[in-house]
């Protein structure tokens, strides 16, 4: 294509282009030939059978690129735009060229596996101008390592998430991924959140529970943000109308943390959500959890039992795996033997014998229970119960001499003795197994700093009453003379959100003779199941919140945001 430009007459003659003028022209001149190219390089990938791939803007890593010189992009017409699990992807602008073969086989040798794109010649220029980026020495990796030279440089910045948007748009992809995942990390957030939309690409992360929209980006980041994404999750690159999950791991400091990614595809191009899974020991206690008073007796005495069937139960995101790895922690004395079956392993804990869950290859917690029940242990770990098979066969395992500790998922500790009734566990064989089901969720706490008391409203302060009343004497006993609660309104300790941590709310309802003698005769209803439990001693959710918001740990507004007061 071809544009000419007539020049102005004047009186003076004939005068040049304005230079700004000419500068538009020829950009756009560019954008024009480079779309045209694209168009038919694309066309052309259909006839071949190839995928097509544009690195027009894609975050090429300069250190996936060593596996092939400079010249050789050159001399074969085909250069390396990532790395990932021994497969390299490779683009050319060429297509069968018999002198390209030598260059496969060579690197077929060296363990890779090769998958090839067609691109245009523009994208193989990039590939060839990106050596002048490569440092002496590199070597291809995947691996995100954020140093303490990185987190000292940067730490400040992301610890106040309201800079994260101009950090990240000044920054280049690798930069920007790197950030994000720093500032998750010092932060303490669980979740990533890539959600684009019509006229922006939005960052979000859920801090203690709650989602925050921290960065509002231009649409023009999100393809590469988004291959960025892809390469290091392991997904495929070329595809974007289905969904895709992967997961990858990243060093920070000396902790090593993986990351679950889970890719939808929706109206304006993937909702990328990244889980942080911290994989570093844990240490943790059960004061540390929110455990206290009658909850913390009656866990101890269920642990400090040989046998039975500990459950805890609570919707996803309520803590349940941290509980069951702060009591195996606590049983962890060198003289037993701990077998846990995960989906995934969250944490790593010295001494113990962790299996991950593989269902796609036919290793299930069923099946994974029974492999590991002729390991001789003494206590099992198995993620979650969720059909009738892993529910018998752990039943049967606690009853034959071993301390089983698993989840379940139902509303509140009263709904696991139908759900594992429906799952056709005989009650009176219930009954023998069951040592305590925790029901748990996970509220915020207030900061600290900016604590002041909080002056509830009638309807609140009448609620609270009623809760209070209900208590056992035990604990009512024990309230303070004046009940006072507390609230935070923000300040630059908690980024202004006025929560900062979250403390766990608990259930303990144990296999009292009441409890036992119910299951045994008749197949209980919830609401029979939880009177019975109270009436023997077991204090709510809602109950051990208030608890908790007297001594300002938490407040009402988030109690009853998290927690049914039945």
């Amino acid at each position: 294509m071809t544009i000419q430009l007539a020049p102005r007459k004047t009186n003076q003659g004939l005068l040049t282009i304005p230079q700004n003028t000419f500068n538009k022209v020829h950009r756009l001149k560019g954008d024009l030939d480079r779309a045209f190219i694209e168009s038919n390089t694309k066309d052309k990938s259909y006839a071949y059978n190839l995928p097509y791939i544009d690195l027009y803007g894609y975050p090429i890593d300069v250190a996936q690129m060593v596996l092939i010189t400079r010249e050789e992009v050159l001399q074969y017409r085909v250069g390396i735009f990532a790395v990932h699990d021994k497969e390299i992807y490779l683009a050319t602008d060429e297509i069968n060229l018999p002198i390209q073969t030598p260059l496969f086989d060579k690197l077929k040798l060296q363990g890779y596996r090769l998958k090839l794109f067609l691109c245009s010649h523009y994208s193989l220029d990039k590939i060839v101008t990106s050596y002048d980026h490569l440092k002496f020495g590199q070597v291809a990796s995947d691996a995100i390592v954020i140093t303490q030279e990185t987190v000292s440089t940067i730490e400040n910045q992301v610890k106040d998430l309201t800079n994260l948007q101009e950090i990240v748009t000044k920054s280049n992809v690798s930069d920007s991924v790197q950030y994000i995942l720093t500032a998750a990390v010092v932060n303490k957030a669980s979740d990533i959140h890539f959600e684009p939309e019509k006229e922006s690409y939005n960052i979000r992360l859920r801090l203690d529970g709650v989602l925050y929209t921290y960065a509002k980006l231009p649409v023009s980041i999100q393809k590469s943000l988004d291959s960025r994404l892809k390469i290091l999750s392991g997904v495929k690159i070329n595809i974007d109308n289905i969904p895709q999950d992967g997961r990858f791991s990243f060093k920070y400091l000396e902790r090593d943390i993986d990351v679950r990614v889970s890719m939808l595809p929706s109206t304006y191009g993937y909702s990328i959500v990244m889980r942080l899974l911290g994989t570093g020991n844990v240490e943790l206690l059960m004061a540390d959890l929110g455990f206290d008073g009658i909850n913390a007796q009656r866990v101890e005495a269920a642990l400090a039992k040989p046998q039975g069937l500990i459950l805890t139960t609570g919707p996803t995101g309520s803590g349940k795996t941290t509980t069951l790895y702060t009591f195996l922690s606590q049983v962890n004395n060198g003289e037993n033997k701990i077998i846990t079956l995960e989906d995934p392993i969250e944490y790593k804990l010295p001494g113990i014998s962790q299996t991950q869950i593989d269902a796609a290859g036919g290793f299930t917690f069923a099946s994974g229970l029974r492999s590991i029940l002729r390991q001789d242990p003494d206590i099992l770990m198995v993620g979650e119960i969720r059909d009738a098979e892993t529910a018998d066969i752990a039943v049967q395992a606690s009853l034959t001499g071993h301390q089983v500790l698993s989840t379940i998922h139902t509303n509140d500790a009263a709904g696991s003795i139908p759900r594992m009734l429906e799952m056709g566990v005989k009650g009176f064989i219930l009954a023998d197994a069951l040592e305590i089901v925790i029901g748990q969720r996970l509220v915020r706490k207030i900061c600290p700093h900016c604590q002041q008391v909080e002056i509830l409203d009638e309807v609140t302060a009448k609620l609270v009453k009623e809760q209070i009343a209900k208590m056992p004497k035990a604990i009512k006993a024990t309230l303070p003379d004046k009940v006072e609660f507390y609230t935070s309104p923000g300040c630059e300790q908690c980024n202004h959100l006025g929560y900062k941590g979250r403390v766990g709310v608990y259930e303990v309802m144990s296999m009292t003779s009441g409890l036992k003698s119910l299951m045994s005769t008749k197949f209980p209803s919830i609401v029979e199941i939880r009177d019975m439990a109270m009436a023997e001693g077991m204090i709510t959710m809602f109950q051990d919140g208030i608890l908790k918001a007297l001594k300002g740990h938490t407040d009402i507004k988030e109690l009853t945001r998290n927690v049914s007061s039945y």
